[in-house]
């Protein structure tokens, strides 16, 4: 009943997605308290810049974070509209992505890694553009500016950035030396232009010295604390029911929605590692791991015939992302 519900193919259940965050965000919205992020985690110039506006107000924190959670559920979603590499329309991929990130208080405020999933989304976008259509420089162009963009404000997407080369010879199936420059390209410029206003501005050594110090720092012992482990184990079980669902309809799907779940694949792989790489990483990362997460989560959701162990697990996995909510906040 609950996953007929959230799996609803209509148009209006893009409704669900405010009102699962809602639900989950009450408290802070009520009773708003800016929580800076972990040192190590809001070193990135752009964020620095940009949350610079919101020492003392913690209301307008709270809502940008918010807002921007809501903006990148929704174009999650839009991109399965998109692309159409889901068995139908539905919104569940943005639902399942506002619910598991909202589970944790401590990204219920304005993180870094909020802008840049969206900058990261606006990659996605670009990079699926340029399926089936030989050496388009334009998008694969957009795709490595916008990852760029999207690293200045949360450093860990930068292990995204050989996306853009897989996704040439994935989607384009081309290895012209011309179009495999053009990533480096488009992720030069937005870190050129940065540095260059932030040494006319004698800005560069204090930035510097903020990102070489916040990459000291140790955050992601996260990954040892028992809701984390608990909530991840969920999403991996049913990542894996997906995964199982994807490859048993394989001969029936367009090659398009094969090629597309490849890039998606590489999304996760590529970003798992990020947590190794930075110490710095901290438990923001799920924001930009859930993304590849929600869609194999929504294929195993609306595949298949065996409803009734679908609802069951639906309602498992919301009460262990209540459960954990719950723990979390005392």
């Amino acid at each position: 009943m609950f996953l007929r519900i959230f799996n609803s193919k209509s148009v209006y259940s893009v409704i669900l997605i405010p009102l699962v965050a809602f639900l989950f965000w009450m408290e802070p919205l009520k009773q708003p308290v800016a929580l800076p992020p972990l040192q190590g985690e809001g070193m990135m110039p752009l964020f620095v810049f940009w949350s610079s506006y919101y020492v003392g107000h913690p209301l307008a924190s709270v809502l940008t974070g918010f807002i921007l959670l809501l903006l990148n559920a929704i174009v999650i979603s839009l991109l399965s509209y998109e692309f159409q590499f889901l068995p139908h329309r539905t919104f569940l991929p943005g639902v399942l992505y506002v619910s598991i990130i909202s589970s944790f208080p401590s990204l219920q405020t304005f993180h870094p890694v909020y802008p840049a999933t969206l900058f990261v989304l606006l990659s996605v976008y670009y990079i699926f553009l340029t399926y089936h259509r030989k050496r388009e420089i334009s998008s694969t162009f957009n795709a490595s500016f916008f990852l760029s963009v999207a690293a200045l404000f949360y450093l860990p997407v930068v292990t995204m950035i050989p996306l853009i080369w897989i996704s040439i010879f994935v989607l384009q199936k081309n290895d012209n030396w011309r179009l495999l420059v053009i990533p480096l390209i488009g992720f030069t410029i937005p870190w050129l232009f940065l540095w260059s206003f932030l040494y006319v501005t004698n800005g560069d050594k204090a930035a510097y010295t903020a990102v070489v110090e916040g990459l000291k720092v140790v955050n992601n012992q996260f990954i040892f604390k028992i809701a984390f482990l608990i909530v991840t184990g969920f999403i991996f079980v049913l990542s894996a029911l997906g995964s199982l669902s994807l490859i048993n309809s394989v001969s029936i799907r367009r090659m398009s929605t094969r090629k597309y779940f490849i890039i998606i694949y590489w999304m996760l792989g590529l970003s798992i590692p990020s947590t190794f790489i930075f110490s710095s990483t901290g438990l923001a990362i799920i924001a930009v791991l859930t993304i590849p997460v929600s869609y194999l989560m929504t294929h195993f959701f609306m595949t298949g015939k065996k409803f009734f162990w679908k609802e069951v697990l639906f309602l498992l996995f919301a009460t262990a992302l209540i459960a954990s909510h719950l723990v979390l906040y005392d």
